[in-house]
């Protein structure tokens, strides 16, 4: 799992384009929302966004995502971004903290999480 606080970050990461673009816009609407009413983005108290990867397990989803996993997270807003071939979310802690997810529609996505994620659309 990548976990992205700053575009930095991002061009870090060396992701794939669509991903890099999935992650980018992600991460570009959370910092934006903050501006439209005067605050700066601050990853520790607004949030931030994760990148689920293949090798990634349910631990550690569950570290990362406080407690959840992709199975049982309260998942607010899912869409599928049929152009970058991936599922977009977030868990939302409180008024103010959540986590925006990045889900890679791939082959090695757990059918499970995949029609869990589609349902949820």
């Amino acid at each position: 799992m990548k976990v992205f606080r700053s575009m930095e970050d991002v061009d870090r990461a060396n992701l794939p384009e669509g991903l890099s673009e999935a992650v980018r816009g992600t991460l570009t609407t959370l910092i934006d929302a903050y501006a439209e009413i005067g605050e700066r983005y601050n990853p520790e108290i607004d949030g931030h966004t994760v990148l689920i990867e293949e090798d990634d397990t349910d631990e550690t989803i569950r570290t990362a995502m406080g407690g959840y996993t992709l199975l049982d997270a309260p998942l607010e807003g899912v869409v599928h971004d049929e152009k970058r071939q991936c599922f977009i979310t977030c868990v939302l802690f409180n008024n103010q903290f959540g986590i925006s997810i990045v889900v890679p529609d791939a082959p090695w996505l757990d059918p499970e999480i995949r029609a869990r994620l589609v349902a949820e659309i």
